[in-house]
């Protein structure tokens, strides 16, 4: 009975428009009222502790050296280095947006921060070239969720939270699969240019001008090299890698004198909007997640799924449908708070890692991002270039078509993800 208030006062509140952080407050709250399974003054301590945790302040850190690079001047001269090294080939605009929000992402762990940084720049510079708005604002929606996977990545964290699991493994296992998604996503831009005659004739930039390029942003590109390389050299934690990455961020932006200390307040202000509303929806999905919990749903769905009988693929693919579908009206990290408890433990008890299982849960949480209603990439993307989501959303289909025939074969070669933390033997 617990289960059923909890599911159903849920969706109506998310029917009656209410935000989600409070649609999963208020259900926990009703049938904590309703049914006593939980006293209601459990659920303050449960929010409480959900956010009373030091790993956790990995998140408002790395938003915050986003929010820095975005208005520091970092992202232009990751621009400027791709768009010497790949901007003469065929499409040559969308594989400079490619590989800057690849190594952007590398630095802020944020899709939607991706999109805005990099958007920016380059949608209005595409469609400056010829490029088509449509196919511009898709190009950028549906790559900024590589932020997501390329670490280090804020729902990695708050996966790893959330399910116990080692950050670090799930950093290492992220690099192959985003790394691969910026490739295909760059093969569908090639031919979709090649297609419309986007980008041809572009002059090839010298060794000089690369050269240059690469100079003008060197302390940039080492960035990535400092955040990671001290994580898994065992030098730092990945949450005082967050706060090496906002010092060093912070550092350059005064370095290359493109903010100075009155932007400082407005930074702030911009990472505590975005992080506390982050931070609300983990409190508040905590106590959703603590009466399911209760309520032994983890425990009914294994059960459920060992009596049927079937081959664990046929288990996957359901799973993986599921995570598809609550990706599309659910923010990413309230569906990994609610999902990963429920999941996770289903899936290890039939013999699957929780590392590759993450792994697959942020793809799917990646391809959510694109796709509507909720789709944050898309209302970046679709606010940059002026068209609507509806429009923004159908020029992406070809890029998540791609996307989710790869995460089925994530989720069946667990090689893909697994490789790094297997030969790093952790």
């Amino acid at each position: 009975m617990g289960a059923a208030i909890l599911f159903v006062s849920f969706l109506l509140l998310l029917v009656l428009g209410l935000p989600i952080a409070f649609a999963l407050g208020l259900s926990s709250l009703l049938t904590a009222l309703i049914t006593g399974v939980i006293p209601a003054s459990y659920l303050t301590q449960t929010m409480f502790g959900a956010v009373d945790s030091y790993p956790l302040l990995a998140v408002p850190l790395f938003v915050l050296s986003g929010v820095i690079m975005e208005r520091g001047g970092l992202s232009r001269r990751l621009i400027e280095v791709a768009r010497a090294f790949v901007g003469h080939i065929r499409g040559g605009l969308a594989a400079v947006s490619l590989l800057a929000t690849a190594v952007f992402a590398m630095l802020s762990g944020s899709g939607p921060a991706t999109v805005a940084a990099i958007g920016g720049i380059m949608i209005p510079a595409m469609i400056r070239e010829g490029y088509g708005k449509p196919y511009s604002a898709a190009v950028l929606a549906t790559a900024g969720g590589a932020g997501i996977v390329i670490p280090p990545s804020i729902p990695l964290v708050v996966y790893g939270i959330t399910t116990s699991t080692s950050i670090g493994d799930l950093f290492l296992a992220g690099f192959i699969p985003g790394f691969i998604i910026v490739v295909l996503l760059y093969l569908v831009s090639r031919h979709l240019a090649k297609k419309h005659g986007y980008g041809a004739n572009v002059p090839r930039a010298s060794w000089g001008e690369r050269w240059r390029a690469l100079w003008s942003a060197k302390w940039t590109l080492l960035m990535p090299v400092v955040v990671l390389g001290g994580i898994y050299g065992g030098i730092f934690t990945p949450t005082e890698a967050a706060g090496i990455a906002v010092a060093y961020s912070l550092i350059l932006t005064f370095v290359y004198r493109e903010a100075r200390v009155a932007h400082i307040p407005e930074m702030l202000k911009s990472t505590l909007l975005i992080s506390g509303m982050i931070l609300v929806i983990i409190a508040t999905a905590s106590t959703y997640a603590r009466i399911l919990t209760v309520e032994r749903i983890p425990s009914v769905i294994a059960g459920f799924l060992d009596s049927l009988a079937v081959p664990f693929g046929i288990v996957l693919l359901v799973i993986v449908v599921l995570l598809l579908f609550v990706g599309t009206f659910m923010e990413t990290l309230a569906g990994i708070i609610l999902l990963a408890p429920i999941l996770t433990p289903v899936v290890t008890e039939m013999g699957m890692n929780p590392v590759h299982f993450g792994i697959v849960m942020i793809l799917a949480s990646m391809i959510g991002f694109a796709t509507p209603p909720v789709g944050d990439n898309l209302n970046v993307a679709s606010a940059i270039s002026g068209l609507s989501i509806e429009r923004v959303s159908i020029a992406a289909l070809p890029f998540v078509g791609v996307l989710i025939a790869f995460l089925l074969l994530v989720a069946f070669v667990p090689a893909i993800s697994m490789f790094l933390p297997e030969l790093l033997g952790r």
